[in-house]
């Protein structure tokens, strides 16, 4: 019952949900236009590099660099693709990735790309002192319309979860598509996970009647960090500190969380 977090490429983009009834203010709308119609004269003034000829986005995801030259993804983003890109968080052209280890069965991958001027993520090994609270998620989630900028959205989860021997652990809070690959932050900005899937709401409701929402899966650091140390790749530990608030960490991540394309 649960559901990959890897959104459709914008060529695929299911339509935005339909408007609440309260009438959407005349300034919220002019915005949402105005984003819309920047997007579209992206798209279409854009122009496709030579090694993107002859194929089409097929999904997007999100990843974050762990080395100025590589970024961690998960597998079902980047492992299946004729090409992959990496974004720069920006309305920038991407750059091409190339798959240097993969596990599907971990849902893990690494891409190695052009050096980028960046500070990697770094990976908090001393999880047992987290309390679960002032997490977040960092990506690229679906809106109805293709993010080019990560977004940050608070999630919590139990400390014993975050401990557990289970290559995945459980959080609560808000997934889209989009945030696959994307990292899980404390609040110092260090890794404790990569998000993975999301809880399939619609199948659970018809499974067992019951309504559960907001909840979300990620691949612990172990799982993720004994991959690493499989591939023979290097990772960052973190560094003492903490308590940043969301917007702090969102600029932190901003260095390092990139969104992942795939071409077909």
């Amino acid at each position: 019952m649960l559901a990959g977090c890897a959104a459709l490429g914008p060529g695929a983009m299911p339509a935005p949900a339909s408007a609440a009834s309260s009438p959407e203010p005349a300034t919220d709308r002019q915005t949402a236009t105005a984003a819309r119609d920047s997007y579209i004269a992206h798209v279409l003034t854009k122009t496709q590099p030579a090694w993107l000829e002859g194929k089409r986005m097929y999904s997007v995801g999100s990843g974050f660099f762990i080395a100025p030259d590589k970024v961690l993804t998960n597998f079902h983003v980047a492992g299946d693709c004729a090409v992959v890109t990496v974004g720069n968080d920006s309305e920038g052209e991407e750059i091409p990735g190339k798959l240097i280890a993969g596990d599907a069965a971990v849902d893990l991958a690494v891409l190695s790309t052009r050096q980028a001027s960046t500070e990697p993520a770094r990976f908090e090994s001393a999880i047992y002192t987290e309390s679960g609270q002032g997490l977040v998620i960092v990506g690229y989630p679906e809106h109805g319309l293709a993010v080019r900028r990560a977004e940050v959205s608070p999630v919590s989860a139990r400390p014993a979860d975050l401990v557990a021997e289970r290559a995945r652990f459980r959080f609560d809070g808000e997934v889209r598509r989009g945030n696959s690959g994307g990292p899980i932050l404390d609040d110092s900005g260090a890794v404790l996970g990569v998000v993975t899937a999301k809880l399939d709401t619609v199948a659970v409701y018809q499974h067992t009647g019951q309504v559960v929402d907001n909840v979300g899966y990620a691949i612990g650091n172990r799982t993720i960090l004994d991959f690493l140390r499989a591939n023979k790749i290097g990772f960052l530990p973190a560094l003492p500190g903490g308590g940043l608030p969301s917007d702090a960490l969102l600029e932190k991540a901003h260095g390092f969380v990139r969104q992942i394309g795939c071409w077909k």
